[in-house]
């Protein structure tokens, strides 16, 4: 005779309030962050963040930014008038970057998850773009903090006179001294306890959301790193 066994109940899918609660496992939790990976729109807390905290600090920064600009010396075959015209030009784009910010997080995000999937792909590892995306989001709130550091360090510093000084150091560039190479100083300064940490945790991440080495992780990994590293060095040349 045959036994009857009473069909168990499917286990709930985490909700939108879950998944703002479990954004804080991409700090410290790789194996309750790996869970979120496939939660269909957990990025959208993460992203929310990033652009508002992003766009706090901006607006924060942006009378040291203009009070740099105004104190800089003029640009060679340039007239004052031109050169205040300027100025006002640049704040006004960064007033606009600042409403656009969730739209240039998502480009990011979306850029950095292709990426990722790109080597994916070439490693044999089986994601999807979805998942990825999510893991990019998850990830950024370790920036977030990068950020809020960066502008409580210039904040409280007060006497900002140069651009380079909105960039406080925060990585191995800490160590070097005054007027060095501004392209050395912008790839040390890449290897903050931040980044590290950003990279450690999103190497644990998706090791263990897609069942894969560490070392295999680290590998898919590495370009992202490469293409962060470069923006840094990029970043850099408009540093006086």
């Amino acid at each position: 005779m045959a036994t009857f066994v009473p069909e168990l109940p499917a286990s709930p899918r985490p909700g939108f309030a879950s998944d703002l609660a479990g954004m804080w496992s991409f700090l410290i939790d790789p194996a309750g962050a790996a869970r979120r990976v496939n939660s269909k729109w957990f990025w959208v807390g993460p992203l929310v963040l990033f652009s508002i905290v992003s766009a706090v600090a901006s607006f924060l920064l942006m009378p040291i930014v203009q009070h740099v600009l105004e104190i800089a010396p003029l640009p060679e075959g340039t007239t004052p008038e031109q050169y205040q015209k300027g100025i006002q030009m640049s704040l006004m784009v960064q007033r606009i970057f600042m409403w656009f910010m969730p739209v240039y997080a998502f480009v990011i995000f979306s850029v950095q998850a292709a990426i990722l999937l790109g080597m994916s792909t070439v490693t044999g590892v089986k994601a999807r773009f979805g998942q990825l995306f999510n893991l990019i989001a998850g990830c950024s709130i370790i920036q977030v903090l990068a950020a809020l550091a960066a502008v409580t360090i210039v904040k409280v510093k007060g006497d900002i006179s140069t651009m380079a000084e909105l960039r406080p150091p925060l990585g191995l560039d800490i160590f070097l001294p005054e007027g060095s190479n501004k392209y050395l100083a912008g790839f040390l300064g890449y290897f903050s306890v931040f980044e590290i940490w950003w990279i450690v945790m999103i190497v644990l991440i998706f090791s263990a959301a897609f069942a894969v080495k560490k070392g295999k992780a680290f590998v898919v990994i590495v370009p992202l790193i490469i293409v962060n590293i470069l923006f840094r060095i990029a970043g850099a040349a408009f540093q006086r």
